[in-house]
């Protein structure tokens, strides 16, 4: 504990002396990122849309656009770009510690000048090592290393819910995630020494890294882990701090609120942007203490000659940053007070307390308030309508069997079983009759395993018909053909495609898009509402995502926490504070 003290005390003095070159360093960081790698990753996407004839990416057309011999080769350029981006953003910050911590004076020229001379192995066979490196350590960096290209990075929750749902998915997750952490651990010195030592090459310094865990790991890695500990108190602090002005306005004088909302949103930007930053040059500072056993006491053997620096020009700089960013917010503040009218939708019923697509299941969705309740529908072996999401009977009932293979009067028979509940497989007719009753619309969705009737379709429009919900029921299904004619044949019945992927502009001819949250942007949410078409975000099961996308006023959010997602639109719906608003915006942020 007391050489931690001392490693952090050293890495503090280090920043605040060498400030001015740090400031400067993030500032190029950042310029660089927002004004060449996300235009550049734009253009070359939409480079590859006009070039293969695609007008947006989805999980039905991924494969054949992925092996596009123009696409391989756009994709590997970008994976270089993003690749030499990670080296020199770690490399000034691993070289700018190592100079200091020695007393060596320095220029960026000369730091630029040293990394320069190990591109060539990007160019070689080690550029895949690389690439296999990051990936491995990428979890890791996830947790530990706030890199400006990993911040935004994340598995999309459907993979992971689906990897959850069963004890051996759960027990091979935890496994990939262990090794994957005990990987990225033994490798975490590998970019200090790789940068920092002139002639070693990739695979020594991952070498070197891997000896090192035999010695002061777990020390170092303490220190990183109570870094992060220490980063988080000091966010909280600070956010508490800079919010009680706006919390006691709001309540004593109203009318002042947008505005002190929009100056303390960009002053909490501000903080946090630079305590992100600091973040990061302590990482540096400690990782290369701990590479090359710095010593850790006294001062500095050399006082930098950037002390006495005049920082007006940067001083000015903040202040106008910070007077846009404030104009921006209270802009941006003031469209959201409004009242949201997002759909809340039931996901396959409400599945606390009940087993999924059953009548259970409805009559509690319809009792806790839902707007809509989403159900799965399957055609089965005599061509009748069946409730169930599962091509198989393996994961709810335990037993062998295929829905397309079974009679709808065999399944009715069969008891399913979740988290401890009972209860039986229904007809589509039987959800119908008791949605009728309670009053409640049904979003059908509808799962095609490749053994339906040629009259599916048909069917499916006489049965809605016959039951006088057509003009009030919505059907979705991840077959884009088959929604097509679906609208063909009811032009009057709302009909969606699901997607669980979607890259690019969307173009469809159907009522509503049902897509998975990782995939939904402010640009796609604008451009579907210029098309009139309705946009479902499916599953959002965190209040962070209900919080999201219910403020951004969505057409509907597909949970499995209906209850929790109408006491969210309610609270919107009473206007509720700002500094509510700015707490959930800096969550989405950071």
């Amino acid at each position: 504990m007391h050489k931690a003290g001392q490693v952090m005390r050293r890495a503090v003095y280090n920043i605040y002396m060498y400030r001015a070159d740090y400031l400067q360093v993030f500032a190029m960081i950042k310029l660089f990122q927002f004004l060449l790698i996300v235009p550049l990753t734009a253009i070359v996407f939409k480079l590859m849309l006009r070039i293969t004839g695609y007008t947006h990416i989805t999980e039905e057309n991924i494969q054949s656009f992925m092996v596009h011999p123009f696409v391989i080769s756009m994709i590997i350029l970008l994976m270089m770009l993003i690749l030499l981006f990670v080296y020199y953003e770690m490399g000034f910050l691993f070289l700018m510690a190592f100079y200091q911590q020695r007393g060596i004076r320095y220029r960026f020229l000369h730091i630029w000048q040293q990394l320069n001379r190990k591109v060539f192995s990007f160019f070689s066979f080690q550029v895949i090592i690389f690439f296999i490196y990051l990936a491995l350590l990428l979890p890791l960096f996830l947790v530990l290393f706030p890199l400006t290209v990993t911040q935004v990075m994340s598995i999309p929750h459907f993979l992971t819910d689906e990897i959850m749902s069963s004890r051996s998915g759960r027990l091979l997750y935890a496994v990939v995630v262990v090794i994957l952490i005990i990987v990225g651990v033994r490798s975490i010195l590998v970019f200090p020494i790789f940068t920092t030592q002139p002639k070693i090459s990739f695979v020594r310094s991952l070498i070197k890294s891997w000896r090192f865990s035999s010695r002061g790991l777990l020390e170092l890695i303490g220190i990183l882990a109570l870094l992060v500990t220490v980063h988080l108190l000091v966010m909280l602090g600070i956010s508490f701090i800079g919010t009680l002005p706006l919390y006691i306005l709001e309540r004593l004088m109203p009318g002042t609120a947008l505005v002190t909302a929009g100056i303390t949103l960009a002053f909490l930007e501000l903080v946090f942007i630079i305590l992100f930053s600091l973040l990061q040059a302590m990482f540096a500072q400690v990782m290369v203490t701990f590479t090359f056993n710095t010593p850790v006491l006294g001062k500095s053997w050399l006082t930098p000659k950037y002390k006495r620096r005049r920082y007006k020009p940067l001083s000015f700089i903040v202040l106008v940053v910070f007077i846009v960013l404030s104009v921006m917010n209270i802009i941006s503040l003031e469209k959201s007070v409004y009242a949201p009218d997002t759909k809340i939708i039931a996901h396959r019923g409400y599945t606390e307390g009940n087993v999924e697509n059953t009548i259970s299941g409805l009559v509690s969705a319809a009792s806790a308030g839902a707007d809509l309740i989403e159900v799965d529908i399957q055609q089965t072996v005599d061509g009748q309508f069946v409730v169930f999401h599962d091509r198989s009977l393996r994961r709810l009932t335990g037993k062998n069997g295929v829905i397309a293979n079974m009679t709808l009067g065999e399944l009715k028979t069969l008891t399913i079983h979740a988290n401890g509940f009972n209860d039986k497989i229904s007809s589509l007719d039987d959800f119908i009759e008791i949605a009728k009753a309670l009053n409640v619309s049904l979003l059908i969705e509808l799962k095609v395993h490749g053994k339906e009737t040629e009259d599916v379709l048909p069917k499916l429009v006489k049965k809605l018909k016959a039951y006088k919900v057509l003009d009030r029921y919505y059907v979705q299904s991840a077959d884009p053909q088959m929604m097509s004619q679906l609208k063909k044949l009811a032009p009057n019945l709302r009909v969606g495609i699901v997607y669980a992927l979607n890259i690019g502009p969307m173009d469809e001819t159907v009522d509503f898009i049902s897509l998975e949250e990782a995939w939904v942007t402010d640009q796609l949410i604008s451009e579907l509402k210029q098309q009139k078409i309705d946009l479902f975000v499916w599953t959002l099961n965190k209040e962070r995502s209900l919080h999201e996308f219910i403020r951004k006023n969505v057409n509907g959010v597909i949970t499995d926490l209906p209850d929790k997602a109408l006491v969210i639109r309610k609270k919107q719906n009473e206007h509720e504070y700002f500094l509510q608003r700015i707490l959930h915006l800096l969550q989405f942020m950071f």
